[in-house]
């Protein structure tokens, strides 16, 4: 007597929908702009912290020129931050 093994056949998974080039790049675009402005806000977040820093270490110093110095440090840091932080919202546009 001969025996014969079938398998049987499965049925396949229902393929996705295909999506557009366009559609598929645009949801890319999508991602990555949110990813961007993300960590453009993180960024904007630790220089603020920074300065806060910075002006408050000058409160306390014992010295005129560490006073100064800690708030000549933290207005070039902040207007340096706040330059980077405008280029980098309007690249993500």
């Amino acid at each position: 007597m001969t025996t014969t093994n079938t398998k049987t056949v499965r049925e396949s998974a229902p393929a996705k929908p295909a999506t557009k080039p366009e559609e598929r790049r645009e949801r890319t675009r999508r991602i990555g702009r949110d990813v961007g402005i993300l960590a453009v806000n993180a960024y904007e977040r630790g220089i603020a912290d920074i300065v806060a820093l910075e002006k408050d270490a000058a409160k306390i110093a014992p010295y005129p020129w560490v006073k100064s110095a800690l708030t000549m440090t933290a207005g070039l840091v902040e207007d340096v931050g706040a330059a980077y932080v405008k280029t980098a919202r309007q690249a993500l546009r």
